[in-house]
């Protein structure tokens, strides 16, 4: 599904590149130096690749072995969403003969909601069965980039990289089913700073207004989550369950922008 977004926004983005250019050709060096904004429409897919890590048979520990591969294995899981964004963008720029560079800070929306749930009966404990979910959300996602470019008449591409912002939460929870049951829970809301990259191409259309199109993809790296898991029937055992999901996002947007 979201590969048919991203294939559609492109096809669309194409077409209306080609109309536009074809009806506002012209032949003059446009100098794309100077303070420019814009805003965007696009398509954002989000990946979250979800994992857990805990220890087994040690002294005081509630899990046995092999549970500690066991929950790791089950938690193992990738989800994705595709959803549409809308993004507003500014920056500055100089162009030094055909070569442009400039920076640019773009903000776009995100609405990233996902949950893995996972769970098996426990291979060192047969008539008991384990169940863990982790939930994690997104609602916006900021970037500062420069941009290295060339510029040709009316047409610049450029390539662009820097630093990525996000706000995540992250909620874990763990239970079992083993006598009074096992429960384990923890949440963690993060501002993770990530790195981008992308590319891009934009017509002008006259001295100050333009069109483009982009695709960029940034990585956030992990959030995680360390809940207590613990069994009333067994006060004295506890374990440390470590939750996590690493989120990356591509970006295909097509926007419009004004250079003062």
């Amino acid at each position: 599904m979201r590969h048919k977004s991203l294939m559609a926004i492109g096809i669309i983005g194409l077409s209306a590149i080609n109309v536009m250019t074809s009806a506002h050709a012209q032949t003059n060096q446009i100098n794309w130096s100077g303070f420019y904004a814009g805003g965007s429409l696009g398509a954002i897919d989000g990946r979250a690749s979800f994992d857990a890590a805990t220890a087994d048979d040690f002294s005081g520990s509630y899990f046995s072995s092999p549970d500690a591969d066991q929950i790791a294995s089950e938690s193992d899981n990738s989800l994705s969403q595709s959803k549409l964004t809308a993004g507003l963008f500014g920056g500055f720029g100089k162009q030094y003969n055909h070569w442009y560079l400039g920076i640019e800070t773009n903000i776009n929306s995100f609405d990233f909601d996902e949950t893995t749930t996972s769970g098996a009966v426990y291979e060192s404990n047969p008539v008991s069965e384990f169940r863990h979910e982790m939930t994690v959300k997104s609602d916006w996602q900021a970037m500062l980039r420069s941009r290295v470019g060339w510029a040709e008449r009316n047409w610049l591409a450029y390539l662009t990289a820097g630093v990525a912002v996000s706000r995540f939460s992250l909620d874990a929870s763990f239970s079992d089913d083993l006598l009074a049951g096992a429960a384990g829970h923890d949440s963690e809301s993060e501002t993770k700073f990530g790195w981008v990259v992308g590319l891009g191409g934009e017509y002008a259309l006259s001295e100050n207004w333009s069109i483009r199109g982009e695709y960029l993809y940034a990585d956030y790296g992990k959030v995680d989550t360390n809940a207590a898991v613990n069994n009333a029937s067994f006060p004295v055992l506890s374990n440390n369950l470590k939750s996590s999901v690493d989120l990356k996002t591509q970006i295909l947007s097509l926007g419009v922008s004004y250079r003062f």
